[in-house]
C-alpha cells in the first residue's frame, strides 16, 4: 500500500507518541506525568517551553520569562484512585530576575491550588516538592502547571514527577543475609571441602568492580557518596542543616563527580528504547539504599543511557536482571523529596558484563 507523505508523517508521529507513552508509563514508582524528563522533547506538554540539549547530553525544558505575563508549561494527568500525590521536579535560573515559580494544580470546574517558590540565587539546580490532596469529587483529571512569574531571563525545568507520596519501589535489593543458625546443614558443608581444593573458595559472584574498573572511576553509588567531605554529610542528619548540606554536597559533586567515569552493578527496574538523536536505549536501576557512613542511608537512583552503537543485545538488559554498566557521569546530585535521594545519570553507557 502506498501512503501519501502526510499520511506517512501522521503514522510516524502516532507510533512515536505511542512508544514514548508506553516507555514512560513503565516507570517505577508510577509517574502520572508522561515524559517528565523531556527526553522525548515537548511531547505531551503544552505551553511556552522549548527543549535545550545541555553539553552533558541531558535534555531540559527552558522557559523565557516575560515582563508582561507568566509563561508556563502544563500537562494533564489523572489521579486514578489516589487521594493525594506529590509533585517533584528540579529547576534553575539562567540570569532570571523575578519572584520565582508558580506551581498550580487545576481541576476543571473545581478551581486551582497554587504554590509560589523561589529559585536558588546562585543558578544551581533547586529541588521542589509539593503535596496535593484532592478535594473530593469523582473526576480524577487534573492539570499540572509550572510557570515563571513575571520577570526577565530564563528558567530550566527537568525531572517532573507526580506520584503517590512515599511510594516505595518494589523489588528492593535483598538485604545482607543473616548467617543460618548453627546446626543447619549449610555450615557443615564448608569444612567438607578439602584444603587441596581451596581454589573454589573464591565465590563465583563477581565483585562490583569486575570486570576491571577503569582508572579513576567510581565503582558504586556508595563510592560516590563516600567521596563527599564528612562535614557536609553530617549536615544531612539534622533537619536544621539538611538543606545547607544538600547545597554543599551538590556543589562538591558538580566539581568532583560530573564528567568522571563510573562502573556500577545494578538490578534493572526499567529498560526501554528512547527516541532521541544521541541515545537509543536506557535502563534504570531498582532504587536501593546508599550508605553515607554518617547517618541514615539515602535512596539511590541511577539512569544509564546507551547510544546506538552500544545498545545491549536483546535479553541482556531485561527488567529484573543484574548487569554491570559503565559510562560517564553527567548528572550527580542529592535532593530531598520527603526522603534524601542520590541521583546519577550515565551517558555513553555500555554493557560491561551480563
Amino acid at each position: 500500500m502506498v501512503y501519501s507523505s502526510a499520511t506517512r508523517c501522521f503514522l510516524f508521529g502516532a507510533s512515536f507518541l505511542l512508544s514514548v507513552t508506553l516507555g514512560f508509563s513503565a516507570d517505577v514508582p508510577d509517574n502520572l506525568i508522561t515524559n517528565g524528563g523531556f527526553e522525548a522533547g515537548m511531547q505531551i506538554w503544552r505551553g511556552d517551553g522549548k527543549i535545550i540539549l545541555l553539553p552533558e547530553g541531558n535534555r531540559v525544558c527552558e522557559i523565557e520569562a516575560s515582563k508582561s505575563r507568566m509563561k508556563d508549561v502544563k500537562q494533564e494527568f489523572h489521579m486514578k484512585q489516589l487521594q493525594q500525590v506529590e509533585v517533584i521536579f528540579r529547576a534553575r535560573s539562567l540570569n532570571y530576575t523575578g519572584p520565582g515559580l508558580r506551581i498550580s494544580i487545576h481541576q476543571n470546574g473545581g478551581g486551582s491550588l497554587i504554590w509560589n517558590r523561589q529559585l536558588p540565587a546562585d543558578g544551581s539546580w533547586g529541588q521542589f516538592h509539593i503535596v496535593y490532596t484532592r478535594a473530593g469529587g469523582n473526576v480524577d483529571a487534573r492539570e499540572l502547571n509550572i510557570a515563571t512569574l513575571i520577570g526577565t531571563g530564563k528558567v530550566q525545568i527537568d525531572d517532573v514527577e507526580v506520584r503517590e507520596p512515599g511510594k516505595v519501589v518494589e523489588n528492593q535489593p535483598p538485604q545482607p543475609v543473616t548467617p543460618p543458625p548453627a546446626g543447619t546443614p549449610l555450615p557443615e558443608t564448608r569444612p567438607s571441602v578439602p584444603p587441596a581444593v581451596a581454589r573454589p573458595s573464591a565465590p563465583p559472584t563477581p565483585a562490583v568492580s569486575a570486570p576491571s574498573l577503569p582508572a579513576g572511576a567510581f565503582g558504586s553509588l556508595a563510592d560516590v557518596l563516600k567521596s563527599v567531605p564528612p562535614d557536609s554529610l553530617k549536615k544531612l542528619q539534622n533537619p536544621a542543616t539538611v538543606e545547607a548540606g544538600i547545597i554543599e554536597i551538590n556543589q562538591y559533586l558538580a566539581s568532583n563527580a560530573k564528567g568522571k567515569p563510573a562502573q556500577f552493578r545494578v538490578k534493572i527496574a526499567t529498560a526501554e528504547p528512547v527516541a532521541e538523536k544521541r541515545n537509543k536505549f536506557r535502563v534504570r536501576m531498582v532504587d536501593a539504599p546508599v550508605s553515607n557512613e554518617s547517618g541514615d542511608d539515602v535512596n539511590g537512583r541511577l539512569w544509564a543511557y546507551f547510544p546506538e552503537g552500544s545498545v545491549p543485545p536483546e535479553g541482556k538488559a531485561a527488567v529484573g536482571s543484574e548487569i554491570v554498566v559503565s559510562g560517564v557521569i553527567v548528572r550527580c546530585d542529592i535532593n530531598n523529596k520527603g526522603h534524601l535521594q542520590l541521583n546519577i545519570d550515565l551517558q555513553s553507557s555500555k554493557l560491561a558484563s551480563p
